[in-house]
């Protein structure tokens, strides 16, 4: 786990677990005075998350409603729940004048879901990392549900104000030898896509949150010439940036599974950003089996970000129906997520 003696102070022994945790030894960081045995990190779902993915997801899939409607019914009952994740969410944005990020209180944990970092020794709380919850369709929630109008629902599936990247606090710094490394599945130009920026927004997000890349890996299937790819770019991502313009490859150990790259290029050390993005369900979904079928590839990966296409949600109506050949549901999509979670990813779902 990447974390900073800073934030390592921000919430000590806030929490005293009481079952002895499992040392996760992939993501080792040394802390001084404390355990010689690696911290264990460990996912704590929000209470709203537990009730979504153990029968609200189940019950919404088999509902069928082409509007979704028992869904929506159960996302307009936690009014107050929203606003305190969106909230959150708001206040963790960076500004000019806020450089760190601010620590949850009470009337925004009870929206949130966590990582918890526990110290192997004591099983005393070093830090909690706060995540957003998986509810709903995975998506901002007040896309489709709630009253905003047509256009302004359109507007809401693509918007990203819901997420909770990591800061610098959060994971840095390390020793000299660690370094931070941008995957781009499916990235489109740097500065347009479909839906909406790609590289940019990862680019800008986290270096105003203190993480700049050293290296940045882009794959792109559409064709582009050299001149259009790169004209946007500017020349500081430019000297940093691989851009492979041909269809990623699910195969395992094929020259372009992003997975190959990335065993090549990092360590477990090393601060890891990986987005899929691809709009193919057929590679996509072979990609994310990999990461979780292997816990030393897993290891490597910090934060990841998925648009994880699945059949019966409202995004149907947003795109999905063109491009998605699946048998995978709403359900399928919170195993996924709630599984990375638990090996220590910061598993995003993605728009």
């Amino acid at each position: 786990m990447r974390l900073s003696a800073t934030s390592l102070a921000f919430l000590f022994a806030l929490i005293h677990l009481r079952y002895c945790p499992r040392v996760d030894t992939t993501r080792s960081t040394t802390y001084a005075n404390m355990c010689s045995v690696a911290p264990t990190l460990q996912y704590h779902p929000s209470a709203w998350e537990s009730e979504w993915s153990s029968g609200h997801a189940l019950e919404v899939t088999k509902n069928h409603s082409r509007h979704w409607s028992l869904g929506c019914s159960l996302m307009e009952r936690q009014p107050d729940t929203i606003r305190a994740w969106l909230d959150y969410a708001k206040l963790r944005r960076p500004t000019r004048t806020q450089k760190t990020p601010p620590s949850p209180l009470a009337d925004w944990k009870h929206a949130l879901s966590f990582h918890v970092v526990l110290d192997a020794c004591t099983n005393h709380t070093l830090a909690l990392i706060p995540i957003e919850p998986l509810v709903g369709f995975l998506r901002n929630p007040y896309t489709h549900c709630f009253q905003a109008g047509r256009n302004a629902h359109w507007a809401l599936q693509r918007d990203k104000n819901y997420l909770i990247p990591s800061w610098r606090q959060d994971v840095w710094p390390r020793d000299g030898s660690a370094s931070a490394f941008l995957f781009d599945l499916g990235a489109s130009l740097y500065n347009k896509g479909p839906g909406g920026a790609s590289t940019s927004w990862f680019v800008d997000e986290y270096r105003a949150r203190g993480i700049r890349f050293d290296r940045i890996f882009a794959w792109e299937a559409k064709p582009h010439d050299d001149a259009e790819i790169f004209a946007p770019v500017p020349n500081s991502v430019a000297d940093r940036m691989s851009y492979y313009n041909v269809p990623v490859d699910s195969r395992v150990g094929a020259k372009h599974n992003p997975w190959r790259t990335l065993r090549a290029v990092a360590t477990p050390r090393d601060f890891v950003v990986v987005k899929i993005d691809i709009d193919n369900s057929t590679v996509e979904e072979p990609l994310a089996q990999q990461l979780l079928a292997d816990a030393a590839l897993a290891g490597l990966v910090d934060e990841l970000y998925f648009e994880h296409h699945v059949l019966h949600t409202p995004m149907w109506r947003y795109g999905w129906s063109v491009n998605t050949v699946t048998t995978h549901t709403l359900v399928d999509s919170y195993g996924l997520f709630g599984r990375l979670r638990e090996m220590g990813i910061r598993a995003h779902s993605w728009v």
